[in-house]
């Protein structure tokens, strides 16, 4: 047996590793392979979202993955907020480059000179892309699999448009299709709006998704900006609007963490025993594990191979190796895998078979007439099952000594506050680390002072420590 999960560090690293979701052996600090299984839910993560964004009329390209020095300075704030965290090719072919080249932190000085190109009249807008894609930045903290590291896979969407009011209500809508999408997945998330001092650098609004993990900490899964027209006026994205004038069009950006979802599905959805995949995301919905045992063991295959033929194509594994049925149960639920169907002889005498269910690790027997609609039916409700709502994590904390209390319980608290950057400093410095995530989305407005200092509150606040 492996490390219990209250030992959240030991746990993980353990259930990644040997749940052959990913190997962290590659060589390179805060790089990793992704294996075949992890590949599987990554592939399938890449298809749900994809699938969202060309619904809402996103059109999927594909960029280099350098980006020209004089581009990436071309907007003053961006460059500042990367570059410390950037990637840099100074040679190739064993001389120095003339000039030095970024290898993508994150893409918009790449899209907008390309854009600046694509984008001529009013009939052009709305303009909405996207791309799935590695980047790449320089990590200086400690890496973790999939939660921080030096190269991490997402989705990034760069969109124009002509009206600030476009452009604000495109991203409501970010808001609306991932707060749907991880409240599917099971991932308790809060969505909140980042302080000024803490947006995107060139964002004019900045929103994050911000997973609750069992430690307590809060880990962003994505991002959404207004970027106003911070971009499109450096790289003079411009368009003829209908009455004849030139004007800047407003944009947006979103970045979907698909890394980082992996992780947080992992660790929010695991236990003891290690991973549970939803069933819309595992690539096999179970393992069937035949029982043997003295004289009635071709029996039992035998009829492990009726009920095999029964299931749906390529959405079981049989495990008929050498192994025990404890180690084959042990691994089928270290792996995640959603279902196993047991059977022994005594379901192949009955003409039944054992649903173990691996969220509530619950068996159910059912006749073998029955069982393609009772996996339909259990898969189902196992989908349902996973809703999730952050509310209940969340603490609130009206004066100092109680921001103190909770935070040393590890606790999500809201708190009124000034909006004053060196408050919020004194917060991280006093509970060790937790930070000012910013206003819950469409939270209420505060009344009276900051939970911290005293002074006028000018809104409630999410207090997290990040991962």
């Amino acid at each position: 047996m492996g490390p219990k999960k209250k030992s959240f560090s030991e746990w993980y690293d353990y259930v990644l590793k040997e749940g052959e979701f990913i190997d962290v052996r590659y060589g390179v600090k805060g790089m990793v392979v992704y294996r075949p299984r992890g590949m599987a839910i990554v592939s399938r993560l890449y298809q749900m979202f994809e699938s969202d964004l060309k619904e809402r009329g996103h059109q999927q390209v594909l960029f280099p993955l350098m980006i020209g020095l004089p581009s990436f300075k071309k907007e003053s704030d961006h460059i500042k907020g990367f570059e410390e965290e950037v990637f840099m090719v100074s040679r190739a072919g064993g001389k120095d480059l003339d000039e030095p080249m970024i290898i993508r932190p994150t893409s918009e000085t790449a899209f907008y000179p390309m854009f600046e190109l694509w984008i001529s009249s009013y009939r052009d807008l709305p303009y909405r892309t996207f791309q799935s894609v590695a980047v790449y930045r320089y990590e200086t903290k400690a890496t973790r699999p999939l939660f921080r590291g030096r190269e991490f896979l997402w989705i990034e969407t760069h969109n124009l448009f002509a009206s600030e009011a476009d452009a604000i209500k495109h991203v409501r809508d970010d808001i609306e299709m991932m707060s749907s999408r991880l409240s599917e997945l099971g991932i308790p998330y809060l969505v909140v709006k980042r302080e000024p001092y803490d947006r995107f650098p060139g964002a004019d609004q900045s929103y994050a998704y911000d997973a609750i993990l069992p430690t307590g900490e809060v880990l962003q899964v994505a991002t959404t900006h207004y970027l106003g027209q911070n971009f499109t006026k450096p790289f003079e994205v411009e368009y003829l609007a209908e009455n004849g004038d030139k004007q800047y069009a407003f944009s947006t950006t979103l970045g979907i963490g698909i890394s980082r979802i992996l992780g947080a599905l992992v660790s929010c959805h695991g236990d003891d025993n290690g991973a549970y995949i939803p069933p819309q995301l595992s690539d096999r919905l179970g393992v069937v594990v035949p029982i043997l045992s003295g004289n009635g063991s071709s029996e039992v295959m035998q009829y492990v191979k009726k009920v095999y033929s029964m299931l749906p194509g390529g959405q079981f594994l049989l495990d008929d190796s050498e192994l025990t049925p404890g180690e084959k149960y042990y691994m089928s639920e270290l792996k995640g895998y959603p279902l196993r169907i047991e059977i022994g002889i005594k379901e192949a005498r009955d003409s039944t078979a054992t649903i173990f269910r691996r969220d509530t690790r619950k068996r159910k027997v059912v006749s073998l007439d029955s069982l393609p609609r009772e996996i339909d039916l259990t898969v189902e409700e196992m989908k349902a099952n996973l809703k999730t709502e952050a509310e209940g994590l969340i603490h609130d904390a009206a004066s100092r000594e109680e921001i103190i209390e909770l935070s040393g319980q590890n606790r999500i608290i809201r708190a009124n506050f000034c909006g004053k950057k060196p408050c919020a400093d004194g917060i991280k410095d006093a509970t060790g680390g937790y930070e000012v995530r910013g206003e819950l989305f469409n939270e209420e407005q505060p009344h009276g002072a900051c939970a911290w200092c005293g002074e006028k509150a000018v809104r409630k606040v999410i207090l997290a420590k990040a991962y």
